[in-house]
């Protein structure tokens, strides 16, 4: 896929792997509508870019139905409509389930599973106008392989990663493709100190953002479809879709070590929402 011009609505573009998204997507030639709850922290991606008159950005707390009504109706406008769009938000909580709170599960739903849903109802009539349409699911390793202490964030991923195989089933004879891509652990501030100290114990290897979102960048334009990220990674899915009970006995020894580490998680409090409907595009 050439990705020159493509406009592109990306969502958690404010740092991790959706800022290293934005950055290459920019490179390529696409124009690029960034999403996040935080206004300022999205116009910190593009301001030293050299092609941030190709960019423009919208504060929006996908979690609320709203917001995102709000984002859809400014991307069915903006330069004439998307044709790509990246559902890359996300939010975890690494805790045991019965210490998590009912809002903490609403907003993990409504962030990582519901949001993905939604924009892509209401934009798929808007895709099926352009020639060659795309919708992107980024998805996590734990979409495929249920982990302790991230029940909850593992719920939501088995989902969009199931969401992505019917809809690219739904729309084989139109023009929109659906694309699902799982990293593995990745080195951003989703994931605070402890989770990093316990990727370590563990022996869980981390990726750096940027990787990510080159290898993303490139299977857009290879027309990958489906890829997790990490050689043993990619094996342990598969163990685990065949031979799941082994994989139990497995993660079984590293129970401990993980109950330990969620112990010691803190209580976060849940994201404040974004200032409603702000809008701005760069020129210079």
């Amino acid at each position: 896929m050439d990705l020159t011009d493509k406009r592109i609505l990306i969502t958690g573009a404010g740092g991790g792997i959706g800022r290293a998204l934005v950055s290459l997507l920019l490179d390529e030639g696409a124009q690029v509508l960034l999403t996040g709850r935080d206004h300022a922290a999205l116009l910190k991606v593009i301001e030293h870019h050299a092609e941030r008159d190709r960019a423009a950005v919208f504060a929006a707390d996908l979690s609320c139905g709203m917001d995102r009504a709000r984002l859809c109706d400014f991307a069915l406008r903006w330069r004439g409509g998307v044709d790509l769009l990246i559902n890359n938000a996300a939010v975890n909580d690494f805790n045991l389930l019965t210490t998590q709170s009912a809002d903490e599960l609403d907003a993990a739903v409504a962030t990582n599973l519901i949001a993905p849903i939604d924009l892509c109802r209401r934009l798929i009539p808007r895709l099926e106008l352009s020639d060659d349409a795309r919708i992107v699911n980024i998805g996590s390793v734990l979409g495929s392989i249920g982990f302790a202490a991230n029940s909850v964030y593992c719920a939501t991923k088995f989902g969009l990663r199931g969401f992505s195989e019917s809809l690219r089933r739904e729309l084989a004879d139109t023009n929109i493709r659906v694309h699902y891509f799982a990293p593995r652990t990745t080195r951003t501030a989703f994931n605070n100190a402890l989770i990093d100290d316990l990727n370590k114990a563990l022996g869980n290897p981390a990726d750096d953002p940027a990787e990510v979102a080159r290898h993303i960048v490139r299977a857009l334009r290879d027309d990958e479809f489906e890829c997790i990220l990490g050689r043993r990674e990619r094996l342990l899915a598969r163990l685990n879709a065949l031979l799941p009970r082994l994989v139990d006995v497995a993660l079984l020894q590293k129970l401990a070590t993980i109950r330990d580490f969620a112990s010691r998680s803190p209580v976060r409090p849940l994201p404040r929402p974004a200032v409603r409907s702000i809008r701005m595009t760069t020129t210079s």
